[in-house]
């Protein structure tokens, strides 16, 4: 049996029943017809008090008179009618109706048939064959007595799976702990190899300016013994050339026989030197500092978290595992980079102005709940509490996107008492075409507009509450289904509407979804939940973990609810991928904004004057836009990427 759309059957039987005989208005004998009071009265009603009355006719309700002779003087009540003919609403009122006879609104439920009975049909149906008939309020609070044991048993089993999940990081964080131990052992016995080696170079420089040093001293000797030599060789010349320059009587006076001295003789005719060489210390195979000894574990899921931490850790800590218990110096290098605690504790974005207001007026917002930066720096705002989108430019408000009420909407809101906007956005983005996406809550649909405001594409086939969207770098989109579990993929076209769709891959309640200029897809999953949400605002719920996959389905980085030794994830209300390709994250319940660089790490550019942050995006001029729904505006702050550099 189709389900009726929730309307408010009070108010539905007020316009739809007469108040007098019960029975529903149709277009003949129980036509509606209006007093000159207001109040509406079916013709055969009408003729009744008529004939009973001589100078007209007396309000039952008010006891004004309406002075006719004839019941033709008296006009229809062209909004029952209306709304009698509409066919939209009369299948809607179809389904409200009595079961049995379809004519009158029901007032009893029939636990035997499961049917919604009206009273005559009460009286002459089903109580002469015992049936069990009760009030349908009666009814319905049974029904949803009966839901929440159902879902406090889901909600018992989602916390013995989250203890599951708290019980299996608890031991990843133990497995990364004992790496960083193995790693900073090793890192010890090389540290000491390193030391041997530095001072076996030490050593042979050492003997090697030994060595240097000696054969210096017998080289200097050899030179000071050369220059000694030459210069007597010069003496000796500088003689002789005065002996020529004498006259002949005297230079033959003198002796001829004189002795010439032996300058060489003083001369060594060998030196001896020290020769050096390397003699090499030969090793069998290459040098190995350690390695990696694998031995089996067992560990129980079922454990509770400190538990399985207390056990895990007396596993791991065995003392034939390792000679020396692992330390952690300033010298070691851990296993994952992590930053400073100086690092994250400093505000990394600067604020420089906010963007709007609470109001209904343009360029003002009422709980927005979706942001989306263009490539032309074009800002798109989700404005939930005002049901439009808000398109701005670098000049201010320039348009937004409605879909005003028409035709069966008109009569709903306006004779039903309801005030059910058509368009209440979750979340929105644009492709490269122009085209905007934009997830409906109000019908659970997906709907695709053009700049113009003008609609493309409405798609609801196999969606259960689609949520988030983001376009691809090839202009399809991609939308998370919350309680359906999965991720669909929309091929749309501008003239036809949406030509293709697909699952890519399925996730536990996925939410918020975003992509990179790769096409890698990242999106949040299960359930966190903002503390300070007091009025239980669904759209306010966010994830509390992140995954990823590409455009192909293969799933790739997951950032598990436990970033960090010290950190987690309490509610994520929004993402965005930088030109870098590094993921930010806005976590409503921590009230911060995070950065996770694509080579690993973390950390935290806004921590301070932030409410509830729900939406992020990058400008093409590198500034930060935060959207805070609970202070109804567009925070704008200072982002460069070289701040940001991982460690």
């Amino acid at each position: 049996m189709a389900a009726a759309p929730h309307l408010n059957s009070d108010a539905l039987r007020e316009i739809l029943e007469c108040p007098i005989c019960m029975e529903s208005f149709t277009e003949e004998h129980l036509r509606p017809k209006l007093l000159h009071c207001g109040h509406t009265i079916c013709k055969q009603c009408l003729e009744k008090l008529l004939a009973n009355s001589i100078n007209g006719i007396r309000c039952p309700f008010c006891s004004k008179i309406t002075r006719i002779t004839s019941l033709a003087q008296l006009t229809d009540n062209l909004t029952v009618l209306k709304i009698i003919d509409t066919t939209g609403l009369g299948e809607v009122v179809g389904l409200l109706m009595c079961k049995v006879c379809g004519r009158r609104l029901p007032r009893h439920f029939c636990k035997s048939c499961s049917l919604v009975l009206c009273e005559p049909c009460k009286e002459t149906s089903h109580m002469p064959q015992g049936h069990r008939v009760i009030a349908i309020k009666e009814a319905a609070e049974e029904r949803r007595r009966e839901f929440g044991t159902r879902l406090a048993r889901l909600r018992e089993l989602m916390g013995d799976l989250q203890k599951r999940k708290a019980a299996l990081e608890g031991v990843s964080r133990d497995l990364q702990s004992r790496y960083k131990a193995v790693l900073q052992d090793y890192s010890k016995e090389e540290r000491k190899i390193q030391e041997e080696l530095a001072r076996s170079r030490k050593f042979f420089t050492t003997s090697l300016s030994e060595v240097e040093k000696v054969n210096s001293q017998v080289m200097e000797e050899q030179a000071y013994l050369l220059n000694l030599a030459e210069v007597q060789i010069m003496s000796r010349c500088d003689y002789f050339l005065a002996k020529i320059k004498q006259g002949d009587i005297a230079l033959l006076e003198e002796a001829a026989d004189e002795e010439e001295p032996e300058l060489t003789n003083s001369l060594p005719r060998e030196l001896t030197l020290q020769e050096v060489e390397l003699l090499k210390v030969s090793h069998v195979g290459p040098l190995q500092i350690g390695q990696v000894v694998k031995k089996p574990r067992t560990v129980n899921v079922e454990e509770s978290l400190i538990e399985t931490a207390a056990s895990s850790s007396a596993s791991f800590r065995e003392p034939d595992f390792v000679q020396e218990e692992a330390s952690c110096t300033p010298n070691s290098s851990p296993a994952k980079p992590r930053m400073p605690e100086a690092a994250t504790s400093i505000q990394q974005c600067y604020f420089i102005k906010k963007m709007g207001s609470k109001g209904s007026l343009p360029g003002m917002f009422n709980l927005p709940v979706s942001l989306h930066v263009t490539l032309q720096g074009e800002v798109l705002v989700a404005d939930r509490g005002n049901f439009r989108i808000q398109v701005f430019t670098r000049k201010g408000f320039l348009k937004e996107i409605r879909r005003s009420p028409s035709g069966i909407d008109s009569f709903v809101l306006s004779f039903l008492g309801a005030d059910l906007p058509n368009l209440t956005p979750l979340s929105v983005t644009m492709n490269c075409h122009g085209l905007i996406g934009v997830t409906d809550s109000y019908d659970n649909s997906v709907k695709v507009y053009t700049m113009d405001g003008h609609c493309v594409a409405c798609h609801r086939s196999q969606l259960s509450k689609p949520w988030g969207i983001a376009a691809l770098p090839s202009g399809q989109f991609v939308v998370t289904d919350v309680e359906g579990g999965k991720l669909w993929c929309f091929t749309v076209d501008r003239g036809m509407g949406v030509v293709k769709y697909s699952c890519l891959c399925s996730a536990v309640r996925p939410k918020f979804v975003t992509c990179d200029a790769e096409g890698t897809i990242y999106f949040t999953q299960g359930l966190g939940l903002n503390l300070e949400n007091r009025q239980y605002e669904h759209h306010l719920e966010g994830g509390f973990s992140i995954g990823s996959v590409g455009p192909d389905g293969q799933l790739g980085r997951q950032i598990s609810h436990f970033f960090s030794e010290n950190e987690d994830f309490r509610c994520i209300a929004g993402m965005c991928v930088d030109s870098r390709g590094d993921l930010i994250v806005a976590d409503s319940s921590r009230k911060e904004i995070l950065h996770f660089p694509k080579g690993g790490g973390y950390n935290i550019l806004i921590r301070e004057g932030l409410t509830c942050p729900v939406g992020i995006a990058i400008t093409p001029k590198g500034q930060l836009l935060v959207l805070d729904c609970w202070d109804h505006c567009i925070k704008i702050y200072s982002y460069h990427l070289r701040r940001y550099s991982t460690p």
